[in-house]
């Protein structure tokens, strides 16, 4: 049989793909610490070693699916400052969102007990905003940005995050 690495490529990223997605569901189920690496791999169909090739770890899976979640949430082109954020929150809110509730509120608590992928998010967002507006003012909307998510975590999904934020970032339309 000749050797396909077209075809191992794909079958290596479809695994990939799936030890997200049921990663995802089962953390969003029974919450981030009641889930183990075999519980992901054996819902998922994979072995172990499947799951290593792509994950050095569970929150090395986290951080990487936060990053694939965040990469193009940049408005590239000739936009305003103010488009360019809208975009940047709104889209970032609706994959938060997406992702669903245990998993913002893991995210969060991993990040202020100090987990790596809290940091990262927030370093990432904080440069973004910068490239927009100057430091105070990127320090100001990303604090409303993550206060509005954490109150969306707390309340249990009962707020309107966009809205909030929205209405808050409109006063930047003309700066």
């Amino acid at each position: 049989m000749k050797y396909n690495n077209e075809s191992r490529t794909a079958k290596s990223n479809e695994n990939k793909d799936k030890i997200i997605e049921v990663a995802l569901k089962l953390i969003n189920e029974k919450g981030f610490d009641n889930v183990s690496v075999s519980e992901i791999t054996k819902e998922a169909g994979v072995s172990k070693g499947a799951f290593y090739i792509h994950f050095e770890s569970k929150e090395d899976l986290i951080e990487k699916q936060i990053s694939m979640y965040f990469d193009d949430s940049k408005l590239e082109g000739d936009y305003s400052k103010y488009e360019k954020l809208e975009y940047f929150l709104i889209t970032s809110i609706k994959r938060i969102k997406k992702s669903g509730l245990k998993m913002c509120q893991v995210w969060f608590s991993h990040g202020v007990l100090g987990g790596f992928h809290g940091k990262t998010k927030l370093a990432y967002d904080l440069a973004y905003v910068k490239e927009l507006y100057n430091e105070e003012i990127a320090k100001e909307i990303v604090s409303i940005y993550y206060g509005a998510l954490n109150l969306w975590c707390f309340t249990d999904g009962a707020i309107e995050v966009e809205e909030i934020v929205l209405n808050y970032i409109n006063k930047y339309k003309e700066k």
